[in-house]
């Protein structure tokens, strides 16, 4: 603790040697495990020990992207650019990157047009480190989306759900009931986690959580659902039925399959089982939602005749209360990106959900759309929800409430 402590005071004093032997620390540590929250905290250090350390500069950076505080990793790439402009091909690309996650579009869309004038100056370059231009298109075009979405912010007030639900680990994938009293969420917090060891990113498994809203409406602590449902490894739930009953899971059984377990008269739940019918594939499922009167299910799936990558599907059932007649809701929906966090509302005639295509801000935007057609399966054009829930990073899994004016989902945010 002591040493650290020393180092975290004296950052700012450049001592070469003792980067060089941080970075070295930190490459072994990376071999040893895929820990990059510890591993990036330790580059930071040797970065600041030595701005001029090009690997420890470039680590830092690329770990802040792959992790948090994205924004941060434009510090430690301009220290390269001013010294080594040429390190990597894409170090440009990079720089906007973290300039388009901390908001700075024009910032970002200058350095976008640096990397696109490289890449015209020699179009035949061939390295790992090339990216290629219509990726840096959709870049800018998301730049130019998000000046216009943070200059005209929806009126939403983004607020921490508290700290009975979340934990200093990952919290995400938030599912209620109908009556907004009982919330069910993935977690990878230490406490409470039956997985005894921890997986390769050093970091606890997933496991189902759960937690309930007293009578003074505040939420009680969030408690492990049980072994009934968590098994060995990661858990994840997907979707809670309105009436609170059925619990819909993810496991990577067959790919990834959608799992289903009711709630018994004891109040316990029963042994997660496959999702009968025609709505699991050789392929992954990844999440569902179901409507209020139990019929219909939007799920998303990577299974083949999809139009890119996840793709949202409907699947009603039949006469006998099977699963049946599974549609794409095809092209107005879903795009040659991954579509995925599908939430029918309890009206089910709207349907909210995240994208990587339609008129984004980066990562996954979460948009809505109106069924205008159900005979056709024909939907309105989606709309981005806007700033500030969207952001440039993965907006996901948004669960709305049966009134319309409260929406749960994950976010990385400073609070």
């Amino acid at each position: 603790m002591t040493v650290w402590a020393s180092i975290s005071v004296f950052s700012q004093i450049q001592d070469k040697e003792q980067s060089k032997a941080m970075v070295d620390l930190a490459g072994e540590m990376l071999k040893a495990s895929q820990a990059e929250d510890d591993v990036r905290d330790i580059m930071v250090q040797a970065a600041d020990l030595d701005t001029t350390n090009i690997t420890a500069n470039f680590e830092a950076a690329r770990l802040h992207l792959r992790t948090i505080r994205k924004e941060e990793a434009s510090k430690y790439l301009l220290r390269i650019y001013r010294q080594k402009p040429n390190y990597r091909f894409d170090l440009e690309y990079h720089i906007a990157a973290s300039y388009q996650y901390g908001l700075e579009f024009d910032r970002a869309i200058q350095y976008y047009n640096r990397y696109k004038l490289k890449y015209q100056r020699q179009p035949n370059y061939q390295g790992k480190d090339k990216v290629s231009l219509d990726v840096i298109d959709r870049k800018i075009y998301e730049c130019n989306n998000g000046k216009e979405f943070v200059a005209n912010p929806k009126p939403w007030a983004i607020v921490n759900i508290g700290p009975q639900v979340n934990s200093e680990y990952n919290d995400y994938a938030p599912v209620l009931n109908e009556k907004e009293d009982e919330i069910i969420f993935t977690s990878r917090r230490l406490d409470g986690n039956l997985n005894e060891n921890v997986y390769s990113d050093n970091k606890p498994y997933e496991d189902i959580f759960i937690s309930t809203k007293g009578a003074n409406g505040k939420w009680t602590r969030a408690s492990n659902i049980g072994r009934t449902v968590n098994i060995p490894n990661h858990n994840s739930n997907l979707a809670l039925s309105p009436d609170g009953k059925t619990l819909f899971s993810y496991r990577d059984d067959n790919g990834g399959d959608i799992f289903v377990s009711e709630l018994r008269p004891d109040n316990t739940w029963s042994t997660p089982k496959p999702l009968p019918g025609v709505v699991n594939s050789p392929y992954m499922e990844s999440s569902v939602t179901i409507t209020p009167d139990g019929n219909t299910i939007y799920f998303a799936s990577e299974r083949d005749g999809g139009f890119g990558g996840l793709d949202i599907y409907v699947c009603t059932k039949d006469a006998r209360g099977n699963w049946s007649k599974v549609r794409n809701l095809g092209p107005n929906i879903n795009t040659e990106g991954h579509e995925d966090g599908p939430f029918i509302d309890y009206s089910a005639k709207k349907l909210t959900f995240s994208s990587e295509g339609h008129k984004g801000m980066g990562g996954y935007d979460i948009f809505e759309t109106n069924l205008v057609n159900p005979a056709k399966n024909e939907w309105s054009a989606p709309v981005n929800v806007g700033f500030p829930i969207n952001t440039p990073d993965n907006d996901i899994y948004f669960v709305g409430t049966a009134d319309g004016k409260r929406g749960y989902y994950a976010s990385v945010r400073d609070d």
